[in-house]
Order: structure tokens, then C-alpha cells, then sequence
């Protein structure tokens, strides 16, 4: 695979799944260079790199150096995994990659110019490669990934908040599913699903999708009507 999408409910393990990936690879693969990307430069710094799942979690005594400036994780073999801010795409132009992790996508504010961005400094090495990990939001961005599996080398998991049961409080799951069980919002953030309409909206994304045409019908008349 060249694509990875992991879209579950909060506290499947998304984080912690992602920072093993990398943390393998960078260890792996010595001199490799990696990207972390996530909504804000705080998010990449707090939850990627040194949150109780992030990375420096998981690579322990692997790592040479640290800067929490820069949020840049130097190995001892010489890999490092620099943070991005998807706030500022144009970070990304100039830097090449051996992979990168992009983490609660469906929240960028920038979605697709990031993606875009992205793409062309993924240049190093001969099988360089993505995760995305976040709860599922219909955004253009996540259209696009899940527009891309079962073909183009893109591959996805999918789960709830409940199949991570063991690791969670008990008070915190009888909360959880009190609040929003049964709800349309606990169908995104507990069951990760995409919800692609609002809720008691006249017209539906799968309407409007069932309806599309190559090219438009011999028209008679043509009305805007706002």
C-alpha cells in the first residue's frame, strides 16, 4: 500500500497505531526523513511527538535528540520526523520525504492544498508512504481518501471507540454512551463513521451524487433560484 486510512471513534488507538507505524519505519530504515502533519503546530508538538502515544513515546531510548522548538526527532541511525502545521502548506514545498503521517485530516483547515503539497515531496526512497489517522468528517479531503480504496494502492481501517473497551476507563465508555449513543453525533465520534449530509437537509450529498451526469441533458430553460 502506498495510502493508509485508519477512521474510527475517539480513543480506538489511532495516535498510538500511527506513532508505532513511524517509529518502525524510522528505526527500520536508517537516514530516513518523515513528516508529521497535523492541524496546528501545537497539535503536531502535544499529541504526535510527545503526547502519551506520539512518538517519543514509542522510540524511548532510539532517539539521539529532541528540539521541542522545532518539534525535530533525530535518531541514533539517523532518521529524523520533522512536524508540519497544515495551517501552512507552503511549508511542505522544498523538503522531500521518505513518508509521512498526517493525523485528524478531516480537520485541516487546508485540507487539500496540504494533500496536494504533500504529494510531490514524497520523493525518497522507492516505496514511500502515508497514514492518515483522524475521526472521519465529510470534507473534500477525506472524499478523496476514501475515493482511493480498493484501488491505487489505498487501504483502510475502520473502528469504534468500544473496540478499544479495555484501555478505556468504564466511567468514561458509560459517559460516552450515555451522551451520545444512539445520536448522530456519536455515530462519527464513537462508531467513526462519515456522515456525509446534515441532518434535515433538503438535499443530500447521495441525491445530489446519484444524479450526476458526463455532460448536461438538452435544456429548455434554465432558473436560479436563491
Amino acid at each position: 500500500w502506498w495510502l493508509w486510512v485508519i477512521v474510527a471513534g475517539r480513543g480506538f488507538g489511532k495516535t498510538r497505531t500511527a506513532a508505532e507505524w513511524m517509529a518502525h519505519e524510522m528505526v527500520t530504515r536508517p537516514m530516513t526523513r518523515w513528516a508529521v502533519i497535523a492541524p496546528t503546530f501545537g497539535d503536531c508538538r502535544d499529541t504526535c511527538i510527545e503526547g502519551e502515544s506520539g512518538l517519543l513515546a514509542v522510540l524511548d531510548h532510539s532517539v539521539r535528540s529532541y528540539n521541542r522548538s522545532t518539534t525535530e526527532v533525530i535518531l541514533k541511525n539517523g532518521s529524523r520526523a520533522k512536524s508540519y502545521a497544515a495551517v501552512v502548506p507552503d511549508r511542505l514545498r522544498g523538503p522531500q520525504f521518505h513518508g509521512a503521517w498526517l493525523d485528524e485530516p478531516a480537520s485541516f483547515r487546508y485540507g487539500m492544498q496540504v494533500w496536494n503539497t504533500l504529494q510531490p515531496a514524497l520523493r525518497l526512497g522507492e516505496t514511500p508512504k502515508v497514514v492518515a489517522t483522524g475521526t472521519p468528517a465529510p470534507v473534500p479531503l477525506l472524499r478523496e481518501f476514501f475515493a482511493r480504496i480498493d484501488g491505487n494502492r489505498a487501504v483502510m481501517t475502520r473502528g469504534r471507540t468500544l473496540d478499544n473497551a479495555e484501555n478505556l476507563p468504564d466511567i468514561l465508555l458509560d459517559e460516552l454512551q450515555r451522551r451520545y449513543g444512539g445520536t448522530r453525533l456519536g455515530r462519527q465520534e464513537l462508531e467513526g463513521e462519515l456522515l456525509e449530509d446534515v441532518e434535515g437537509a433538503l438535499w443530500s450529498y447521495e441525491l445530489a451524487t446519484r444524479n450526476r451526469r458526463d455532460e448536461p441533458p438538452e435544456l429548455e430553460r434554465i432558473v436560479v433560484s436563491i
